[in-house]
């Protein structure tokens, strides 16, 4: 389980907010210190984003795990998806902040709603680990559909599916994709 939990653990500083494009982030990226540091604190929302990527990563700053998770969290509120599922992982991990399984959910949650499936994928590793297969099965059901955003996790989802599938009876899978049917009809459940 280490090494998928550690593949699923993407790095998303180069991932681009659904409506901006790879020229955008990349002035974020490129953005002097001093200059993302007031964009972020004026509340924009993608300095928000890359200033917590250079925090966590120690670039260009001291790396401080805990001022990337306050970065995260005001982009995350924001509705920032990469920052929901930068928030839901540390939650998960208690990096940045104290352990918090529910958080870590809620988060995770407000990520794949907006279709990022490596927030579903990483609920689905959460279920899995504390043993609730048939909710693991639903997540990674909810990571292999159409719309979601990485292509390389819906594979990963899909094994993990096959693999999940012989231990749970045929009932648990339907009631399960049942269940994935019906957050797509209605995601919402803050």
């Amino acid at each position: 389980m280490k090494p998928m939990l550690s593949a699923v653990i993407l790095s998303v500083a180069s991932w681009v907010f659904q409506a901006q494009s790879v020229a955008h982030a990349s002035a974020y990226v490129a953005m002097p210190l001093p200059t993302l540091q007031a964009a972020a604190q004026a509340g924009d929302v993608h300095a928000q984003f890359f200033l917590a990527n250079r925090y966590k990563a120690g670039q260009g700053v001291p790396q401080d795990i805990n001022q990337a998770f306050a970065w995260y969290l005001k982009a995350a509120e924001k509705g920032a998806a990469p920052a929901q599922l930068n928030v839901g992982q540390m939650y998960a991990q208690g990096r940045g902040v104290n352990r918090d399984l529910a958080q870590a959910k809620l988060w995770l949650q407000r990520a794949a709603k907006q279709g990022d499936n490596r927030a579903s994928y990483n609920l689905a590793l959460l279920e899995e680990r504390e043993q609730n297969l048939s909710d693991a099965y639903k997540w990674y059901n909810v990571s292999t559909r159409d719309g979601m955003l990485d292509p390389q996790v819906k594979s990963l989802a899909q094994t993990k599916i096959r693999q999940l599938a012989v231990n749970l009876s045929s009932q648990d899978q339907t009631t399960a994709t049942q269940r994935a049917d019906d957050w797509f009809a209605n995601p919402v459940r803050d």
